[in-house]
């Protein structure tokens, strides 16, 4: 792997393929095989993760054309990832019937056939019921395709309409799905939440993943945290009896 000059991320794959693949065969099997425990992972560095500030969101919303109905449902996705963060092949399985109005929530089948809930702000709720109302269709799903006979918009077809909106909002960031998710992430880890919270809300397997990706904060956050939190000023002095008198 090396001599073809793979990512240590490829070989941190590869390499945990193997080993579950060895303790299946050790385990399920009883194979006496290669004992997985021998096989040293690659350190890896914790991922740089970009994401959207609150200014680049506004400057997305502003450049997305809500006259036309696929301009409604790029919105209502958009909204969707952002109150969510959800991975978008969670989000294009919603159906119509997905989402509680009551409760402002919908349960989904994540990454590993994992449960969770997920939930939804007003802004979202709002512009995916006037995606709904502009829709003439029957399918079940809410995020649908357009022509002859619509059917559920698939994973594969959202990337060009985030990334040409992020032209036309002037970022140099490319503007992806997956970017919605770390801004989720990135939003709550930076106004308070407990990576325990985050981890669940994300729909992460194990909190380690979470952990690499946001435990660290980026230096406006540090700076902050030391101007608000570090204080070296010598305690006041407590009045004396007769100056109190």
């Amino acid at each position: 792997m090396a001599a073809k000059n793979l990512s240590i991320a490829r070989q941190y794959s590869l390499l945990m393929t193997l080993k579950l693949f060895l303790k299946f065969c050790r385990t399920v099997l009883e194979v006496d095989c290669l004992d997985p425990a021998v096989i040293k992972l690659p350190r890896r560095k914790n991922p740089k993760v970009e994401y959207l500030t609150n200014a680049e969101i506004q400057a997305i919303r502003e450049n997305i054309d809500t006259f036309r109905i696929l301009g409604v449902r790029l919105r209502a996705l958009f909204e969707t990832l952002l109150a969510t963060g959800m991975r978008i092949s969670e989000a294009v399985s919603l159906d119509r019937s997905s989402i509680d109005p009551a409760t402002k929530e919908a349960t989904i089948i994540g990454k590993g056939a994992k449960v969770r809930t997920v939930f939804f702000n007003d802004e979202a709720l709002k512009w995916i019921a006037r995606y709904l109302s502009m829709r003439r269709d029957n399918s079940p799903a809410l995020f649908v395709t357009y022509g002859e006979n619509p059917g559920r918009l698939r994973r594969g077809d959202v990337p060009r309409f985030f990334k040409a909106v992020g032209k036309l909002a002037g970022l140099e960031k490319p503007v992806t799905p997956h970017l919605l998710r770390h801004t989720f992430c990135t939003n709550l880890r930076n106004n308070g939440a407990d990576i325990s919270l985050i981890k669940d809300l994300a729909g992460h397997q194990d909190i380690q993943t979470t952990a690499r990706y946001y435990l660290s904060a980026d230096k406006q956050i540090l700076r902050d945290a030391v101007r608000k939190y570090l204080d070296y000023a010598a305690p006041k002095a407590a009045p004396s009896p007769a100056s109190a008198s």
